[in-house]
């Protein structure tokens, strides 16, 4: 059987001469002049704080600065800086910097979760459950959820249904990720990292604004190559491995103080094997290829995969942001288009016997508007209306082949979505201190499939085609209760209900299945007490969640019946969400974050299709990917330097067991673990030298980041998490 040739890797040579280039021409602008408002730098000034500062100032979507500690909603926020010293590069490590989420890999298609809502659905016809966003733009297919991070601001992790917040309405809640925007000074820099499995990483930006204009020019990029955390032995090379690049321009244009036009262009491209080397189990399930006389090693870092793992994704995405202040309100349009293409070589049974493969592609072409418009003034009444529209075409090709039992499934379909949203919130201050604020959001979802199905036997060919059309519509209100009796105390209580529009499976001929919907209730208390040094946040959460989209044989449907994707479940989901930081002194803190859950179907009926003799009632049983307790201890230590500042991380990060399928099936379990990362950070006085020293998983504990497992196709196959990892970052700002 002939397979996908593995395209020739982009030479590192050229993307090392194109930062030097983007360091020297930022060296050129230095050169000039600087402007003297010299607390506009990018550095963070090395010196003792006078006070307790708990939190920072953010940016929401409408524009306007926003305390966290005043937000009635679970955000874990995390600076750019943060996330470097931590030696956290993507939405893959995220996961382990934030308690409650999880990001389940299944070959190129990242799978978030948050408080135990999610997707595993892989579908052209089907969103995830928990978006990804970057600079506020929705990215709609599950390759887009791993995103690589560089010069970055923010990231926040917004739990809980969203429709007014984000353009797009989400059901759990969101990875909202922003980049840095140009500012009105010229600043650059440029850093190298080299780390275990010989990882190199260059990064850059120029931040420029242009002479005699009102325009100011930014451009960043990153180049990333790692050998592979695994060895193919039977093929005599790495797996795992990491070979990405990605360039972001921005262009600001200010022509007045009440007008902002940002202008965005990025481009990305992965041409590897990460997190597409799993191994899988010689002891449990049914693997063909085991079973015809394939090896599995003992070192759960060795494979013997007959086809190289590869993936490749080619990402661009182009958008334009106009900020309008007229007198008593202020208008935004956010446009946006977002082009993704992805395909994949994989063997499916991990084995030496040449038995299955895969080698699907994917492809997305999305358009976005956002239109908003908000009352400026912060009075005892404020407003906020919108419009949403998103138009997609994406496809899904799947290739499926059994050379030894002469069998190629290819389910080849494209849906196009259509979709567009009305929404306005209104607060109300009625007394001092108090406020009250009500949303609704209408949303109208319509999807086209057109799929073909050819199955090639050695008896023949069979075709199978479907052309459908569903249209689906909800209203999703919010409602919120605030108290603030002064800065320091906030109290809110929540309840939202969130929406995701029904689809299509484009992996197998069957009807589309409807949309979910999820009611959640959330009190908390935010409170930031200077004099004790303290920062506490406590929220109680409570999800009524209904009409789960899941992937699972009907209910009543005989044994052997292939999963589809059906409206199977409900369940239940409640817990608590603790954020404390404690800082006795200004060089010295203590952190906690935490995430309790109780997470369990409330109505389930359906057969494991692996363990099929299993009572079919999950009623009761936890639902995937939902860990009992998921918590982050931390501590940081700074010193002053005669030439900079020094500061030492050490963080614990504790997860308790979970399942990685509906069935609560053993064999798929991760058992409870903890993982051990420290950082030393300096910074020299002036803030021009950086250095970072990181190690991730310093026991080298080894762990599952997915579990997959299917009779008797593959049986059982476990995506290692990352080892050991050491890496030395050195950088320079100008």
């Amino acid at each position: 059987m002939e397979q996908i040739t593995q395209q020739p890797r982009s030479c590192f040579c050229w993307k090392i001469w194109l930062f030097l280039l983007i360091s020297c021409s930022a060296h050129q602008v230095m050169a000039e002049p600087e402007s003297n408002d010299s607390d506009m730098q990018e550095s963070t000034p090395n010196k003792p704080e006078g006070e307790f500062t708990a939190r920072t100032i953010v940016i929401t979507p409408e524009g306007q600065p926003v305390d966290p500690q005043q937000t009635p909603k679970t955000v874990n926020y995390f600076s750019g800086q943060e996330l470097d010293r931590s030696g956290i590069n993507n939405t893959i490590d995220l996961q382990y910097k934030t308690p409650g989420f999880i990001l389940k890999t299944n070959a190129l298609l990242g799978q978030p979760y948050l408080r135990g809502v999610g997707s595993d659905i892989i579908s052209a016809g089907a969103e995830a459950s928990v978006a990804t966003f970057v600079d506020g733009i929705y990215l709609p297919r599950a390759f887009d959820s791993i995103v690589d991070f560089y010069d970055l601001e923010r990231v926040e992790v917004i739990k809980g249904p969203q429709g007014v917040y984000l353009g797009r309405n989400v059901v759990g809640g969101a990875v909202s990720i922003h980049t840095r925007d140009p500012q009105p000074y010229k600043t650059a820099y440029a850093d190298i990292l080299y780390g275990s499995y010989n990882k190199r990483q260059l990064r850059s930006a120029v931040n420029l604004p242009i002479t005699g204009s009102t325009l100011v020019f930014r451009l960043a990029g990153t180049a990333t190559r790692r050998d592979g955390y695994s060895q193919n032995i039977y093929l005599h090379e790495d797996a795992d491995d990491e070979n990405y690049y990605a360039m972001r321009g921005k262009l600001l244009y200010i022509p007045t103080e009440n007008l902002r036009l940002l202008l965005t262009a990025s481009h990305s491209s992965e041409d590897s094997s990460r997190a597409i080397a799993p191994q899988p189990d010689p002891h449990h399930g049914v693997n063909g290829g085991i079973a015809l006389g394939g090896i599995v090693p003992e070192n759960p870092r060795e494979l013997t995969s007959n086809v190289s793992p590869n993936l490749n994704v080619q990402s661009n995405r182009y958008s334009a942001r106009l900020n309008w202040k007229y007198e008593h309100f202020e208008f935004i349009s956010t446009t946006a288009w977002v082009d993704t293409q992805g395909k994949l070589a994989m063997d499916l049974d991990g084995t030496n016997v040449n038995f299955s493969a895969n080698y699907p592609k994917a492809d997305s072409n999305a358009f976005m508007q956002e239109l908003r418009l908000l009352s400026a003034t912060q009075k005892n009444l404020s407003w906020i209306t919108g419009l949403f529209l998103f138009n997609e075409e994406a496809e899904q090709m799947l290739d499926v082949r059994l050379p030894l039992n002469g069998v190629k499934s290819v389910p080849d379909g494209t849906v196009g979505t259509l979709s567009y949203a009305t929404f306005g919130q209104l607060t109300w201050r009625f007394f001092p201190g108090w406020r009250s604020k009500v949303g609704i959001r209408y949303s109208h979802d319509r999807r086209k499939l057109d799929l073909v199905k050819t199955v090639s036997k050695s008896t023949g060919t069979t075709i199978t085609t479907q052309d459908a059309e569903k249209s689906w519509r909800a209203l999703t209100p919010e409602f919120t209760l605030e108290y603030s009796p002064h800065s320091n105390k906030f109290y809110y209580i929540t309840a939202s209900r969130g929406y995701k529009a029904g689809g299509f499976n484009t992996s197998s001929i069957q009807p589309a299945f409807d949309s979910e919907y999820l009611w959640a209730y959330e009190a908390g208390i935010k409170s930031t007490l200077p004099k004790q040094h303290l920062l506490l946040d406590v929220a109680l959460f409570y999800y009524d969640y209904d009409n789960m989209q899941l992937r699972t044989p009907p209910r009543n449907a005989p044994v052997g019946t292939y999963p589809i994707v059906i409206n199977a479940a409900k369940s239940i989901i409640k817990g608590l969400d603790l954020e404390a930081r404690f800082q006795p002194m200004w060089n010295l803190g203590f952190s906690l974050a935490a995430t309790l859950l109780n997470a369990k179907f409330a109505d389930f009926v359906s057969v494991d299709p692996n363990n099929p003799g299993d009572n079919p009632d999950r009623s009761g049983n936890p639902l995937p990917q939902a860990p009992d307790i998921s918590l982050n201890l931390a501590t940081d230590y700074s010193w002053l330097l005669n030439n900079g500042k020094l500061t030492f991380d050490a963080e614990y990060r504790y997860q308790s067991s979970v399942y990685f399928n509906i069935y609560t099936d053993p064999e798929v379990k991760q058992n409870s673990y903890g993982l051990v990362n420290m950082s030393l950070d300096f910074e020299s006085r002036n803030g021009r030298w950086y250095a970072n020293l990181y190690g991730r998983n310093l026991t080298n504990k080894l762990y599952a980041q997915t579990i997959n497992r299917s009779d008797p196709l593959y049986g059982i196959k476990r995506y290692w998490g990352a080892p050991r990892t050491i890496g030395l970052r050195l950088g320079y700002r100008l």
